[in-house]
């Protein structure tokens, strides 16, 4: 223990070493031209300008080989003035008609089955943040927002507005891209050196490569970009974007034959408040045309994560990630009072009206980053007071109870990046009106500090939970995940400590599963990174995790976990996983009494995922597992899914999804008479997900999108019974004891055309259907429950919003 104390030390001590030391060598370098007149965006770069601008060539495979120049040559040239960056490429390729040009939605870039095009610019040069503009060779538009994501993907709910045209000809094709400079944050210097690298993937062989070379050992482009030169005197101009909308509703709500409509109208806001930071701000904000939440039967004691899906809340909110402390679905989300108007009841009375959702008044981000690497956020929500409504039957009088008062929600972070991609940050969010006299405060800090080579990681958060009650004391929790160890090469190993004291609760504003945890863990990887035999690249990592309740300090779980991941030359990637517990599990959160605790035997989990390869016209997703705990009795599970995409066209895209998942004999929670007799039941469970997506792109600018999900669990109880023992094992229960079989389905349709008949302008005409019900009769046959799915009260959306995009700019020059 004396010698690991020692190495370790010895490694904080190279990695701070390095730290200060950071350089960062062979880093291509591009100067990019000034010019007068701007060129046409066409896709033909046949302007006089473009034949006088430096040529960025000499690309380096990425994928599949790491070591060697990319198989066909490109050539890429920039050019500025005083409006905006143009961007002119040019891919050669010996066989263009084997140029994969499918169509697809915005931003699905890196779905489609089309050669791509992209520039990463990092106007700050900082190694961790940056934006991404995509091009396919068939004209789709992506733009991603790469601050802080370290990885190939990012952001990808980030819009921008800027230009790109596309062609193709004998010799390959072309890309033509303007890129505002209100599209982008940049320092205030007379002299720009911005971080920047441009990529190609060739989609028939899924060969990426870059300009600037990229080591994928290490995992993080962001980290080796080439530097922009040659741009001076521009001045980030005033960003000022306005996007009215309105729209107009036709709804049909539960089993009522009377159709309602309504008309509402809004307004988003962009403002530049300096060269870095923007404001966004959202007025009277209108969500009825979101998609639909993937609603799922809940059995288990922890509450369910739906996916945020408001455009306002996913767009450009990587900042207010930190420490991860911020899920922003609790804004707008069910009072926190709604149960208490059916507690109050009194006799003959009954509850006419109480909203499920609290009514956003508006919500407000500030973000932007300094040219010396300081990122500063501040967010600010409000909901109006949401109130129930409670008749009486006889006399008809009524009354009102408010289930949450008006709720202000604030998040305030502070970041600041350091070379060698290294950052620490501090992030605070305050939840005040929740609840009368409540307040939630939760305070947390983030870092990460990589060595030089990119190799040697240590990083973490930490944080800090208050709940204040008017007249009592605070309630104060805690939290820390530290990891460290080396995260590049071909052997990788890392130590984790993560702890969750048992007060600890960042719910208010934030999403934590279960606190009271203390867990340690260790793995060990070996990854193949070049090609070899019929593989692209191989990972293997085995890791071991030993838990423990942080209050009081005893055992709950050991665990032995093996990951395989291999992606074959034909494309086809599949992984398996395998977990096993020798020592049980101890389950202090099933019996839903502090203190008790339900234990079982050791068990053992399977799974296995693959995915063919999408440049066919039909490939196929899908995995299997299963699990069992290894009792006297069977406690089992088995599920599988299956998920075919047929691409019947360039323009037409469509998946069938089938999932299923079973378990026999599973054991859990049923009821409780007091602390001393907490109930578990025996049940058999079957789960049946059906989704079917579909796209139609007509062009660029114009698509139709339809996604339906039909979502059906059952659960049938056996005649056993169990009582909960003070050891955590279970006696039966000889009390007669019956529990609710359940029939629960799910039954959503989001249809959605979609038309941008002008820069960051549209229309958009949807239709949701949306069923959630439970059938209190079981049955076996799909179409009889799916018929009487159907019968059920159900809620009809249709829908036409218009969003219109005014920028200052354009609007000043209209007029000059």
């Amino acid at each position: 223990m004396k010698g690991f104390s020692g190495q370790f030390i010895l490694f904080i001590f190279s990695c701070f070493i390095s730290f200060v030391a950071y350089g960062q060598n062979d880093r291509r370098e591009l100067n990019a031209l000034r010019i007068d007149n701007p060129p046409v965006i066409d896709g033909k770069l046949n302007e006089p300008e473009w034949s006088k601008a430096q040529v960025a060539s000499g690309f380096y495979q990425y994928e599949p080989h790491n070591d060697r120049p990319a198989s066909f040559e490109t050539e890429v040239k920039v050019l500025y003035d005083d409006n905006a960056l143009y961007i002119g490429a040019r891919m050669i390729d010996p066989e263009p008609d084997d140029i994969l040009t499918e169509l697809g939605l915005r931003d699905s870039g890196n779905n489609l089955n089309a050669d791509l095009f992209w520039i990463d610019i990092n106007p700050f040069d900082d190694g961790i943040n940056g934006f991404r503009f995509q091009v396919s060779a068939s004209g789709v538009q992506t733009d991603v927002n790469i601050s802080g994501a370290g990885s190939m993907r990012g952001d990808v709910n980030w819009d921008a507005v800027w230009l790109s045209e596309v062609t193709i000809d004998d010799e390959g094709w072309t890309v033509e891209m303007k890129i505002p400079y209100s599209a982008l944050r940049f320092p205030r210097d007379d002299v720009q050196n911005w971080g920047i690298n441009f990529w190609r993937e060739i989609r028939r062989t899924r060969e990426q490569s870059s300009w600037n070379f990229v080591n994928r050992r290490i995992g993080d482009p962001l980290a080796f970009m080439g530097r922009l030169t040659g741009i001076q005197g521009i001045t980030p101009p005033l960003r000022l974007a306005l996007f009215p909308y309105v729209s107009t509703y036709l709804e049909k709500n539960g089993g009522g034959d009377r159709w309602g409509n309504s008309i509402v109208g809004g307004m988003d806001l962009k403002y530049g408040i300096s060269n870095s930071f923007t404001m966004d701000m959202t007025l009277i904000p209108d969500f009825g045309q979101v998609q639909s939440d993937a609603r799922v039967l809940n059995l288990t004691p922890y509450e369910v994560k739906y996916d945020e899906n408001r455009q306002f809340f996913t767009e450009g909110t990587e900042l207010f990630g930190k420490a991860d402390i911020f899920y922003s679905r609790r804004i707008g989300t069910i009072p926190q009072g709604f149960s208490k108007p059916y507690q109050e009841l009194e006799h003959d009375e009954i509850v006419t009206e109480n909203p499920l959702e609290t009514r956003l008044i508006n919500a407000t981000k500030i973000s932007g980053r300094t040219s010396g690497g300081l990122g500063l956020g501040f967010f600010n929500a409000m909901t109006a007071a949401s109130r129930a409504t409670i008749r009486d039957t006889i006399t008809g009088s009524q009354r009102r109870i408010t289930t949450q008062p008006f709720s202000n929600y604030n998040v305030v972070v502070a970041d600041q990046s350091f070379k060698n991609n290294s950052f620490i940050s501090f992030i605070n969010t305050n939840v005040t009106g929740s609840a009368d006299g409540y307040i939630a405060n939760v305070s947390a800090t983030e870092f990460r500090f990589m060595d030089a080579s990119n190799m040697f990681r240590i990083s973490g958060n930490a944080a800090l939970s208050q709940q204040y009650y008017s007249g009592d004391d605070d309630i104060f929790g805690y939290k820390y995940d530290v990891t460290a160890g080396k995260v590049g090469g071909t052997w990788q190993y890392t130590y984790n400590r993560l702890v969750l004291s048992d007060r600890y609760e960042p719910n208010d504003l934030g999403f934590l599963t279960f606190n009271n945890l203390v867990m340690d863990k260790v793995s060990f990887s070996y990854n193949i990174f070049d090609p070899f035999w019929r593989l692209w690249n191989l990972r293997n990592e085995i890791s071991a995790n030993y838990n423990r309740l942080h209050t009081p300090d005893t055992f709950t779980g050991f665990n032995i976990q093996y990951n395989l991941r291999a992606l074959f030359d034909t494309r086809f990637f599949v992984m398996l996983r395998t977990d096993y517990r020798p020592l049980g599990n101890r389950d202090y959160f099933e019996p839903r009494v502090p203190g008790r605790f339900y234990e079982t035997d050791a068990a053992y989990d399977l799974f296995f995922m693959y995915s063919s390869d999408y440049r066919k016209r039909v490939y196929l997703d899908g995995d299997m597992r299963y699990s069992k705990i290894m009792s006297e009795e069977l406690q089992e599970g088995f599920g599988f899914e299956l998920r075919p995409t047929f691409r019947a066209s360039d323009r037409l895209n469509m998946t069938y999804g089938f999932r299923y998942m079973g378990k026999n004999g599973d054991i859990g929670f049923v009821g409780l008479q007091d602390e001393d007799n907490i109930h578990f039941g025996r049940r058999n469970t079957d789960t049946f997900t059906n989704t079917i997506r579909a796209s139609y792109i007509f062009t660029n600018h114009l698509s139709l999108r339809f996604d339906l999900r039909h979502y059906w669990s059952l659960v049938e109880y056996t005649d056993d019974y169990y009582r909960l023992q003070q050891d955590g094992r279970l006696d039966p229960l000889q009390d007669e004891l019956n529990a609710d079989n359940i029939n629960y389905n799910a039954f959503t349709i989001d249809m959605l055309l979609t038309w941008h008949f002008a820069p960051g302008s549209q229309l958009t005409i949807a239709w949701k259907n949306n069923i959630d019900s439970n059938i209190a009769r079981i049955t076996r046959s799909y179409t009889e429950n799916l018929r009487n799915t159907l019968d059920q009260p159900q809620i009809n959306s249709f829908s036409l919003r218009l969003l219109y995009y005014l920028d200052y700019q354009r609007v000043r020059n209209m007029f000059s």
